[in-house]
């Protein structure tokens, strides 16, 4: 071979190189030849998961499981934006049919409209969507069933298409599980919903919380007061949320709950948002303002038994992780990202932010015999701040802050062989005071041996000192707003329902499915999503603002205290003469102080212009990186290898 048609075929090589690269990372989604599915994304996006194959793998051969796909393919009437949705769903149900080995049968239905299949689709419960002015409605959903039990996806939202392989197998799960594991919970809001009266059909009390209403699809829920004295050995799982004004017989029945061979998920708060908002409306029933609720809620006695220390009057305030509320990004609204969430915990792992409003945070104080696994951390930019501060943040922005140091533990699993909070046995229930007959009264009532022949016998202490094994789990939390509907899921842009943000809702998932013994769906639900978030830019900018945010808080105090000397220095109306009362000194006092201010306004305005520069140049190297330099790597290496290989042909 000529050394010009070496170099002609060197460089041919070169090119394809680059080309089949490139043409991989364009490559998102699987590649289908026949029944063969290459999934070629990095977290084997279009694959099933261990644990859907668990769960596949617990299909008794004789109660095998039918999956009835039901997708409009009429050109006609179904949009562009779901036909490439429907294809990928049908091609994962596939799967499901091959790794079953039997256990699931497959049928795809097309329920067009004015067709028998569209009056299947409804017998099933299927929801359709209109898409025109005729009332032609297009269908997308699924019916999964297993002899007399079934459970249907009445619409799959292409824009929670991460959700679909959970949705699917915990419908499978559902049906192949004859009975109901219990799940406790006790509450002092309305979290299981208040129903409405019958003659009050306009007045409606709230809704039970989104995470009830999961929990009520999986599980059989069970209410508790939060005075019960006692809590059922039959319930699997207790879920505490924001135990206001708990007292010692509710914390004592926990207690022996959780030694008896129970599991506790709790959520306690120093300032529920949500119980102050409770608070201030009025009740459905009497049209009165509602009940008050603390905002703040602990479990002292417990806490103290395992080893937490917890401050119910200081929220945290972190200068990283600054969230939204009501439209202002404060430092109390933490938006934790997924470096500050434990990745290695079977309830925490893949999940990728938490929201969190006027948390609290944990001091771990370790106990013998228990292990305490941090869940969720702030940065090391936060503080302890008291309650009347924070309120303030919702107003004004953050003037006097200096960072702890350190990170604050804000959610913690424990684990281990409990002891009891109460050695001394069950405490005596609160007896309210007795009205006394006056001192006559007071003079015939028996006194020393008479008066304690009459006390009541002491009964004898049967209570539980400590666990009888090592596998009870305790899981807390340091906020309860984080599990409300706001902070747990949004609505979809195509307007067909909420569906999950954030990792607040699969977190309590989880804990509740690896306490009650489960945890295959938890590999399921927390599958990572296709598009991903451009966290590494919110952490720049983070970076950036911490450089400069010495300089605005210096500006925003003097800002202050020039707009408190100048509200001190306005002149002064005389109402007798109609008169202003000022002198000159006054008024020079009162310019010089507004020039002041403009200035500080100007720096302000020149360090925010600073910090969008550096922002912006840090954001064009690494689009620059991106652009240019990868594929000029790419292409080096596919040179070298061109070079090595003519190095070789020349040798032979």
């Amino acid at each position: 071979m000529s050394t010009s048609s070496k170099n002609a075929a060197a460089g041919i090589t070169t090119v394809l190189i680059i080309a089949v690269i490139f043409a991989l990372n364009f490559l998102v989604g699987g590649v289908n030849v026949g029944n063969v599915r290459l999934d070629l994304t990095e977290d084997g996006l279009f694959t099933l998961s261990q644990g859907t194959k668990n769960i596949l793998s617990h299909i008794h051969a004789d109660e095998p499981v039918t999956i009835k796909f039901y997708a409009t393919n009429d050109d006609r009437v179904m949009p562009n934006l779901l036909k490439p949705h429907a294809r990928a769903i049908e091609d994962l149900l596939l799967e499901y049919e091959k790794q079953s080995n039997g256990g699931v049968a497959l049928e795809v239905i097309h329920p067009n409209p004015d067709t028998d299949d569209e009056d299947k689709a409804k017998d099933d419960e299927i929801r359709g969507m209109q898409v025109n002015q005729e009332g032609d409605q297009i269908y997308l959903g699924i019916s999964v069933q297993c002899l007399d039990r079934k459970e249907i996806l009445p619409f799959l939202n292409p824009e929670d298409a991460t959700a679909f392989e959970y949705d699917v197998s915990r419908a499978i799960a559902k049906v192949i599980k004859p009975t109901k594991t219990i799940i406790g919970y006790m509450s002092a809001m309305p979290i299981g919903g208040v129903p409405s009266m019958p003659f009050q059909q306009q007045q409606r009390g709230p809704e039970a919380w989104a995470v009830i209403q999961q929990l009520r699809a999986d599980y059989e829920v069970r209410e508790l007061s939060m005075t019960a004295d006692k809590i059922d050995s039959d319930i699997t799982v207790l879920l505490v949320v924001h135990p206001a004004e708990i007292g010692k017989t509710a914390e004592f029945a926990i207690d022996q709950y959780l030694l008896g061979g129970g599991n506790v998920i709790a959520f306690v708060d120093p300032q529920s948002v949500l119980a102050q908002a409770m608070s201030s409306q009025p009740n459905p029933m009497t049209g009165q303002q509602g009940n008050m609720i603390n905002t703040s809620s602990d479990l002292p006695n417990l806490f103290k038994a395992w080893g937490i220390s917890y401050q119910k009057d200081m929220v945290l305030a972190d200068m990283n992780y600054r969230g939204n509320l009501q439209g202002r990004v404060i430092p109390t609204s933490l938006q934790l990202p997924s470096s500050a969430i434990n990745q290695t915990d079977r309830v925490t792992t893949g999940l990728k932010s938490f929201t969190l409003v006027n948390a609290g945070a944990f001091v771990i104080d370790r106990k013998e015999g228990l292990d305490v696994i941090t869940l969720a951390s702030s940065s090391e930019a936060s503080e302890l701040i008291d309650i009347a501060t924070a309120d303030k943040l919702r107003r004004e922005p953050m003037v006097n802050f200096t960072a702890s140091g350190k990170k604050q533990v804000l959610g913690v699993r424990i684990t281990g062989k409990f002891k009891t909070a109460f050695p001394d046995g069950k405490p005596a229930a609160p007896v309210a005071p007795k009205e006394t007959g006056g001192p006559e009264q007071d003079a015939s009532a028996p006194k020393g041996a008479a008066a304690a022949a009459k006390a009541p016998e002491k009964k004898p202490d049967n209570s539980l000192k400590e666990s009888k094994d090592s596998g009870r789990n305790v899981i807390l939390f340091s906020d309860a707003d984080m599990i409300y509907d706001a902070f747990c899921l949004r609505q979809g842009d195509l307007g067909v329902g909420l569906i999950t943000s954030g990792g607040n809702l699969p977190m309590l998932l989880n804990s509740v499915e690896v306490l009650a013994g489960g945890g295959d769906l938890i590999q399921v639900r927390n599958r990572k999503a296709p598009v991903r978030p451009f966290t590494k830019l919110k952490e720049m900018r983070e970076t950036v603002e911490e450089k400069y945010r010495p300089q605005l808080i210096k500006l925003e105090k003097e800002r202050q205290d020039l707009a408190e000397k100048l509200s001190k220095a306005r002149p002064q109306i005389d109402l007798k003469k109609g008169a202003l009362i000022v002198d000159q000194g006054t008024m020079n006092n009162i310019k010089e102080m507004e020039k002041n201010s403009k200035t500080i306004d100007k720096e302000v305005r020149n360090i925010r212009k600073e910090v969008n520069k550096e922002v912006e140049f840090r954001k064009t190297l690494i689009k620059t990186f991106n652009v240019l330099v990868v594929p000029l790597l790419v292409g080096l290496i596919g040179l070298l290898f061109a070079m090595r290989r003519r190095i070789f042909t020349a040798a032979a």
